[in-house]
């Protein structure tokens, strides 16, 4: 007996055929034991049956296109143990007898159906309370319904597309939407992006550190990287290091050409303004500097600017 596997490109499974015989024909042709439906594969394509060793062997049946063997190359004749991926035409197969030893069974996880949605709601409630009091520390003027309403929804709209268009993939490639774990990774990925604001906001004001605020659009591309790869997990598992590879090449070439842009921006307009709100007093954290040390670092860079100039009308006397 014989079974012969058609495999997808991700190395899945999609058809099984049954063999009862010795030998198995493999091809396009109605006359095959298996029928492969591949425009690129030949009438009679691939024969396997096993030698006076009793081992199994794969045999290339004169075909235009031929048989590879993955990771090998073009292979005529080969003896096969059931673990070889062998392709003809733009069709995978593996060929495996019955007393093929299959891996043992996984250990499957405990079932947690509630702690997902309850962490879905914690971090949804977190994220809508935290805009909620952005707009509130923001407001001059009396309180309006309107000015928490339309954030609200607005941010709500905007997540909501967002997992749509990934559970809409995850649908199409891997056959469910994943709808609620797209939406934990959507939810937890702008609620970092919020907190990482407000993290900056208080570090140029309160400590005076800048570097937060002046990498920020570096930070904000790396969380939108984070999502985007775990939702292509969500997707399929496979190839994760081919996935993480593009979602790495995408960030370094977005950051890199945004890095471009404001060192072009910081040339033409001077030093970007990074404390961009002013908190309360209290916030502060770092202690201001004296008058004195102030107005004396301005007398010592006066001092730098005029021996500058000096030294330029130098040169031009001396030319």
């Amino acid at each position: 007996m014989i079974w012969v596997e058609i495999l997808s490109r991700h190395r899945e499974v999609v058809a099984r055929v049954r063999i009862v015989g010795e030998e198995a024909i493999i091809g396009r042709g109605y006359d095959n034991d298996v029928i492969v439906d591949d425009p690129y594969v030949a009438a009679r394509h691939l024969r396997v049956f096993r030698n006076g060793n009793g081992q199994l062997v794969a045999e290339d049946l004169g075909s235009s296109n031929g048989t590879f063997l993955a990771g090998k190359g073009r292979v005529t004749r080969l003896v096969i143990n059931g673990g070889e991926h062998l392709r003809i035409g733009q069709t995978m197969l593996r060929v495996r007898t019955p007393d093929f030893t299959v891996e043992p069974e996984r250990i499957a996880p405990a079932e947690r159906h509630a702690l997902p949605i309850v962490l879905v709601a914690a971090l949804t409630v977190a994220l809508l309370g935290f805009i909620s009091v952005r707009v509130w520390l923001a407001e001059t003027a009396e309180p309006r319904l309107s000015s928490y309403v339309t954030p609200l929804l607005s941010v709500a709209g905007m997540v909501l597309v967002w997992v749509g268009v990934w559970a809409l993939l995850s649908r199409i490639f891997a056959g469910r939407s994943h709808f609620q774990r797209n939406l934990l990774i959507a939810v937890a990925g702008y609620l970092a992006s919020l907190m990482y604001n407000e993290f900056t906001r208080y570090a140029a004001f309160a400590l005076t550190w800048l570097a937060p605020a002046c990498y920020e659009y570096a930070a904000t591309w790396l969380i939108l990287g984070s999502a985007c790869f775990l939702h292509l997990r969500e997707i399929s598992a496979t190839r994760l290091w081919l996935k993480g590879a593009i979602v790495t090449l995408v960030l370094a070439v977005a950051i890199g050409a945004q890095t471009v842009q404001r060192s072009e921006a910081f040339s033409d307009q001077g030093r970007q303004n990074t404390a961009r709100l002013l908190l309360p007093p209290a916030f502060r954290a770092v202690s201001l500097r004296a008058p004195d040390a102030f107005f004396a670092d301005v007398a010592s860079l006066k001092g730098n600017i005029d021996a500058d100039r000096k030294q330029a009308k130098s040169v031009e006397m001396a030319r």
